[in-house]
């Protein structure tokens, strides 16, 4: 919204009329190709019959200006802090070496770790500014953008160390266990390497996409009942906004969804849907059920202690 609203569409279509206007190529024919390629398919009809009319005093009727300079579209105040809190996220070096350049002196807006408190992420997220975590994932996003193999040495969940060869096929982060996870294909299957256990990686032989089997997930399916009070349903479409899911109205207050996910984010489906309390009901499966029974009572055992 802080970029689209100052330079939307429309003015980045306008821009670039007024910059061909200034170079003297501007006619009606590439006109209407540029504004097709920046904003909407029918902005054309709005913006050409301005110029025809010379509503703006931009651009005549014979495709002239009278600007003499390109069109710049400097940054706002705003959107220049916001970008210097963007560069301030511990996150922000794994995809970039230097700080952005011309934010020098600019006043964030706000200190995440400072002026909020997240009590719904787990503690032992990855250690992002690690120096081997940051030179590791620098490696596995050049694997993934220039389709090459990677030798992969890291530890599983239950402590096995692993070396072997993967072809990497998608890097995912998960907001609640505030990590990044690496799906790959291994010699037989479909292997999930979390960023944070890996110990050391180097880029190997680039790998032919069209020989590279698909990658296929396990899916699983659960059935909320959603009580419509202090808006629960507004808050659990906006919470699983990335997933699958069907809804539909049962009564005033009551909506049943749906909701289809990848088997690995189980853990994560289970803490959003505990996070709304009586709110949600599952319905289905059992087994998802009993998972839900566990974890509270896990939660119970140490409430007591």
């Amino acid at each position: 919204m802080l970029f689209s609203e100052v330079y939307s569409a429309y003015y980045n279509a306008v821009a670039k009329l007024i910059n061909a206007a200034v170079d003297g190529s501007l006619t009606v024919k590439n006109a209407n190709e540029y504004i097709n390629s920046s904003a909407f398919h029918e902005s054309f009809v709005y913006i050409l019959e301005a110029i025809k009319n010379e509503d703006w005093p931009l651009i005549t009727k014979d495709c002239r200006t009278p600007i003499r300079h390109h069109a710049e579209m400097p940054l706002t105040d705003l959107q220049l802090r916001f970008l210097k809190t963007i560069s301030l996220d511990k996150r922000f070096r794994l995809f970039c070496d230097e700080n952005i350049l011309g934010l020098e002196g600019i006043e964030p807006l706000y200190y995440f770790n400072e002026d909020f408190h997240v009590f719904d992420i787990i503690a032992d997220g990855d250690p992002f500014e690690n120096e081997n975590y940051i030179l590791n994932f620098k490696k596995v996003l050049s694997a993934l953008q220039e389709k090459r193999n990677m030798r992969i040495q890291f530890d599983s969940g239950n402590d096995k160390s692993h070396n072997g060869v993967y072809t990497p096929r998608k890097l995912e982060y998960s907001e609640k266990d505030d990590k990044f996870r690496l799906l790959c294909l291994g010699s037989y299957q479909l292997s999930m390497i979390n960023l944070g256990r890996i110990k050391s990686c180097s880029l190997l032989d680039k790998f032919d996409e069209s020989a590279v089997k698909a990658l296929t997930r396990h899916k699983e399916q659960i059935i909320l009942t959603i009580t419509d009070e202090r808006n629960a349903l507004e808050r659990c479409m906006l919470q699983f906004a990335n997933y699958e899911k069907e809804a539909k109205k049962i009564d005033d207050i009551h909506y049943e969804m749906k909701l289809t996910y990848y088997k690995e984010d189980e853990t994560e489906i289970l803490i959003r849907v505990l996070s709304f309390g009586p709110k949600i009901l599952v319905t289905s499966p059992d087994s998802f059920i009993s998972l839900i029974k566990e974890r509270l009572y896990r939660q119970k055992k140490l409430r007591q202690i």
